[in-house]
């Protein structure tokens, strides 16, 4: 399954909000809570992280990464195992 990062959040830059296509309410984002999530850079690096909640009404979730991630991650594919 793949989302699409759409912002940081506020000061903490380790957790980002992903929006998953198809995915519209909260009952369908925490179906997905405990999952994995991956990212992966031009230069093959992975920032691994965890889906750790939901973020608003809409399906939108939170994923907590153990590393920072760069500014260029926003908008690019993560991938939610």
């Amino acid at each position: 399954m793949e989302g699409i990062i759409v912002n940081y959040r506020m000061a903490y830059t380790k957790e980002a909000v992903v929006r998953i296509p198809g995915i519209t309410n909260k009952r369908e984002a925490r179906k997905l809570i405990g999952r994995k999530a991956v990212w992966t850079d031009e230069k093959k690096r992975q920032y691994v992280g965890k889906v750790t909640g939901v973020h608003g009404s809409t399906g939108a979730i939170r994923v907590k990464f153990k590393a920072p991630l760069p500014p260029k991650a926003l908008g690019k594919v993560i991938v939610i195992e």
